[in-house]
């Protein structure tokens, strides 16, 4: 029998790998948006993107952070809606 704490054997390990690449997407767009002719155009596909790249990285982060994914997505979502109207505004 060896000496080691079943709990700790049991928790999976958390890894941050997602945070930071659903992190540089979002980042990623939010710079096109704010770059005028970066691809990302002016139609209604740009507010889907900010809000789905935005809401995976609030996911992945809330679920990093141990809290409801769908809470995170939907903050994230919110924020990247937030942030495609200001850079139409800016």
């Amino acid at each position: 029998m060896s000496d080691t704490n079943q709990s700790d054997t049991s928790t999976p390990k958390k890894n941050i790998l997602w945070v930071i690449l659903s992190g540089g997407m979002a980042i990623t767009f939010m710079v096109m948006l704010f770059l005028p002719d970066t691809g990302m155009g002016s139609g209604i596909l740009n507010i889907y993107s900010a809000m789905l790249w935005w809401g995976i990285f609030g996911a992945s982060l809330f679920k990093y952070l141990d809290r409801s994914g769908w809470f995170g997505f939907a903050a994230g979502s919110a924020a990247g809606m937030l942030i495609q109207i200001l850079s139409q505004i800016v």
